[in-house]
């Protein structure tokens, strides 16, 4: 595989840019991440927890599942996930760190109003049998990668967003797009 680009992004920033058909897109990082992505020739169409739920029939994302539009549009599939066995991506809550992500898509008109919810990767949150969401304990101790492989032409986007009580102090992540 060829690297096409290479970023670091330091807490609290975030990052943008597009992933091509076929093309993967590795996130490395141990802080939480808020992860959102759009149909690049319309971004009306865009990631969606509920149908990413539904469809994998799973509350927690991981290898060889997919991430799936409002429009119920595959979008990515996980190829490789260095967080299974050590937590659970999060397809529950709502942004950690809502003002720098609708700042970030700000290009493609985006207001709170209509931010979608994104996927927490690295957060790690757990639900209760009474079905309370909760922090379960904190994330990696060292950085961990999740591939995910574009299904079609994609603006990705995502907040370096530490939480304390999810993740381990805030540390640079790595954003890595790759071409097979």
């Amino acid at each position: 595989m060829s690297v096409i680009r290479e970023d670091i992004v330091a807490p609290n920033k975030g990052w943008m840019a597009d992933v091509d058909k076929g093309q993967i897109l590795r996130i490395t990082g141990k802080s939480v991440i808020d992860f959102n992505c759009f149909k690049r020739d319309d971004p009306r169409e865009y990631f969606d927890t509920a149908r990413t739920r539904i469809y994998n029939l799973n509350m927690y994302p991981t290898k060889d599942q997919r991430l799936f539009s409002k429009q119920n549009n595959p979008m990515m599939r996980i190829l490789e996930d260095g967080f299974a066995g050590i937590g659970l991506h999060d397809l529950q809550s709502s942004h950690g760190c809502t003002d720098a992500m609708v700042q970030l898509l700000s290009p493609l008109g985006m207001k709170v109003e209509n931010l979608p919810d994104p996927m927490g990767l690295f957060r790690n949150l757990s639900i209760s049998q009474e079905g309370r969401i909760r922090p379960a304990p904190k994330g990696p101790p060292e950085p961990v990668s999740i591939d995910l492989e574009a299904e079609i032409d994609l603006i990705c986007a995502l907040i370096n967003c530490p939480a304390s009580e999810t993740s381990a102090a805030g540390a640079p992540c790595t954003i890595t797009i790759l071409q097979p």
